[in-house]
């Protein structure tokens, strides 16, 4: 099947639609990681707050409040810990995003490429068409009508 302009040009469009998808794509990936790195930072300060409300220097230590403070602060890890590594994996999918979009992106100019060739192509073969035609034009002036008597 020949790749004429129309169906290189309709390629184009259609590879010019995926790449905007694919830019969508990356946009929602980045977004997700930007919320997953807010989460990470506020669970962060909620640690922090925690560690930083500390226990009184004097007087009695209630245990149960120490031990429900330690509780909270291995859940905190959890929590941090989970939140990074999801953000990791945010990290991962918006890289192979913009991976993708960046091959969309090479398909979508090397179609490009293609079709303004073969219009340059087309437009060459027009021009020696022209210059054949023209030039029967010139030699059958030249030579002139044929002589009467004379066949050609």
């Amino acid at each position: 099947m020949s790749l004429t302009p129309q169906r290189l040009r309709r390629l184009v469009r259609y590879r010019e639609r995926l790449e905007r998808l694919q830019e969508l794509e990356l946009a929602g990936a980045q977004r997700l990681y930007q919320a997953r790195l807010q989460a990470l930072e506020s669970a962060q300060d909620e640690r922090e707050r925690a560690l930083d409300a500390g226990i009184a220097a004097g007087g009695p230590v209630n245990t149960a409040d120490l031990l429900a403070r330690v509780d909270y602060l291995r859940r905190a890890d959890r929590e941090i810990g989970a939140r990074r590594a999801a953000l990791a994996h945010s990290a991962d999918d918006v890289a192979e995003e913009r991976t993708a979009l960046m091959e969309r992106r090479r398909d979508r100019k090397a179609m490009e490429t293609l079709l303004d060739r073969r219009l340059e192509d087309d437009r060459a073969q027009a021009r020696r068409k022209e210059r054949g035609r023209l030039d029967e034009v010139a030699v059958t002036r030249w030579k002139g009508p044929p002589a009467p008597g004379r066949s050609a």
